[in-house]
C-alpha cells in the first residue's frame, strides 16, 4: 500500500494537489495525510508582547487552516467515495514548509510528497525561491509536482 504526504496551502493549485493524490490512492489502495505549514521562521526575534500573544494566534492560525484548506478537501473526498477506498489524514504544523514537509516525509515512512507547482505565495517565491523547489533538493523520497 503506497503512503503519500500532500503538503497544501489555502490556493486551488494545492487542492488540485491534494484530489489528484486522493483520487491516485483510491484507485491503487493507499494513505494519503494532506500537510498546511503555516510559515513560522525559528530565526525570528519576537518581542515580548508577540511571545504573549504567540499561542492565541497559533489556534487562529490552526483553526484558519483547517476550516479552509483541509476541511473542504476531506468534503470532497466524502463526497466521492473516496474515503471508503483511501486513509486519509490532515494535520497544521508550523515551520517553513520545505524543511516540515521534508522531516515530515522522511520520519513518517512516505513513499513520495505531492505538492502543486505553484501556492499562495508569490512575492516570498520571488524573494527567497520556492518551497517546491528546496523540497526537490532536500526531500529523501521522491516529489511529485503537480501543474
Amino acid at each position: 500500500m503506497e503512503s503519500v504526504l500532500v503538503g497544501v496551502d489555502h490556493s486551488e493549485n494545492s487542492a488540485r494537489a491534494a484530489r489528484f493524490a486522493i483520487e491516485r490512492a483510491a484507485a491503487h489502495g493507499g494513505r494519503v495525510a494532506i500537510a498546511h505549514v503555516v510559515y513560522w521562521s525559528k530565526f525570528a526575534f519576537p518581542t515580548t508582547v508577540e511571545n504573549e500573544s504567540r499561542p492565541g494566534q497559533v489556534g487562529r492560525e490552526r483553526q484558519r487552516a483547517q476550516a479552509e484548506t483541509l476541511d473542504p478537501i476531506a468534503a470532497w473526498a466524502k463526497e466521492e467515495g473516496h474515503l471508503e477506498k483511501v486513509e486519509l489524514v490532515a494535520k497544521v504544523l508550523h515551520g517553513r514548509p520545505s524543511e516540515v514537509l521534508a522531516d515530515l516525509a522522511e520520519s513518517g515512512d512516505y513513499d513520495m510528497v505531492i505538492v502543486a507547482r505553484t501556492g499562495e505565495s508569490h512575492l516570498r517565491n520571488a524573494i527567497f525561491g520556492s518551497t517546491v523547489n528546496r523540497l526537490v533538493q532536500h526531500a529523501a523520497v521522491p516529489v511529485v509536482v503537480v501543474p
